[in-house]
């Protein structure tokens, strides 16, 4: 009899073990995620994230987003937390380096860095999100514009209120390594969030526009009739940006000098669904190096998904409209669901984009 219970036991942890014993082991954000983790771009039926479009447990559409400033000079790299945000933006900073923005809908819980200061066009794309900025100091001009626009921000430096500074800290094991101090600036997203909730209204406006002027699809590469890019690459002057499509993973990953982008907080790739590129003039305004740019009004770009790219157009009212992406005939873009990484390149003086 003992032997026949044993034995019964046996059975049911190996079914147990095979089926889970009923647990979903998969994660409830990430349903767009088939079963060998990588991104199937499959629209949700159901509440989504707003900035990717995978599905989501629960909707959380009129909560603001976060728009954190990363350093990216060499020193800097690799940079922590990118791998969580939804959205990100390169663009030139002063002596040619370019800096990130990063897009996220929820800091709590995620670590970011190393921090790095504003710039006026950086508030401006953080404007497009209705985004509780996120930055450590800034140019003169920053700090004129968030006190005229009324920016809902978070300083590193000069931030005196409670509970502000102190969600800053500064690395020790990058001091430890002799990097200079500007690179070693990092922010609890926990600290953050609990300050931006007891600051600053964490929703939109009823009235808002909580898709942001984005639309995604399963079948975002059918847009694309500009031909194959799986490697290509974005300059900013003698900076370069190189993207590759890595056909298994269905995705985009960025490299800077040959080397991949990565999260130093996980040591994980950045799988990229989609590559915006803005074609956006650039001037050096002082100097200092700082630079100017006009991301309002109507451009020019390039989309690239699914290994196939196509030329568009964008357009923005004002400061407080979001980005609006077309198709040459008029036709809005439809991106794929997943991460999207927004390139603002002065493509007009340079060599433009170079398919490898």
């Amino acid at each position: 009899m003992k032997r026949l219970i044993a034995l019964v036991l046996s059975m049911l942890m190996v079914l147990c073990l095979l089926a889970g014993c009923g647990k979903d082991e998969s994660d409830p954000n990430a349903p767009g995620v088939n079963k060998d983790g990588l991104n199937s771009h499959e629209t949700a039926s159901g509440p989504i994230n707003p900035l990717t479009g995978e599905a989501v447990s629960e909707d959380k559409s009129d909560l603001r987003p976060y728009c954190v400033m990363i350093n990216n000079h060499p020193d800097a790299r690799p940079a922590v937390g990118l791998s969580q945000a939804s959205i990100i933006y390169e663009a030139l900073a002063e002596g040619g380096i370019t800096r990130m923005m990063a897009v996220f809908n929820d800091v709590d819980g995620v670590t970011v860095g190393s921090l790095r200061s504003a710039r006026p066009y950086y508030i401006s794309m953080a404007q497009a999100y209705d985004a509780i900025y996120i930055h450590a100091g800034g140019s003169e001009q920053a700090y004129s514009d968030i006190k005229s626009l009324g920016i809902d921000n978070m300083d590193g430096v000069r931030g005196s209120r409670a509970g502000e500074a102190s969600s800053y800290y500064r690395d020790k094991t990058r001091l430890s390594q002799g990097k200079n101090v500007e690179h070693t600036l990092f922010a609890d997203g926990s600290k953050l969030a609990a300050f931006a909730s007891k600051n600053y209204d964490l929703k939109h406006a009823s009235d808002y526009d909580t898709t942001y002027g984005l639309h995604f699809a399963e079948d975002a590469v059918s847009q694309c009739t500009g031909g194959s890019a799986t490697d290509f690459t974005v300059p900013y002057g003698y900076y370069k940006t190189n993207f590759k499509y890595d056909t298994d993973k269905k995705c985009y990953n960025a490299y800077i000098s040959g080397s991949e982008y990565i999260d130093g907080g996980n040591n994980s790739s950045i799988d990229l669904a989609n590559v915006i590129v803005l074609n956006i003039p650039t001037k050096t305004i002082d100097s200092y190096g700082r630079q100017a740019m006009e991301l309002t009004g109507s451009g020019t770009g390039y989309f690239f998904t699914g290994g196939q790219y196509v030329e568009i157009n964008w357009t923005r009212a004002d400061r407080a409209d979001n980005f609006h992406y077309t198709l040459k005939d008029g036709t809005a873009l439809n991106l794929s669901v997943g991460k999207t990484w927004i390139s603002i390149a002065p493509l007009d003086s340079t060599d433009g984009i170079a398919f490898n």
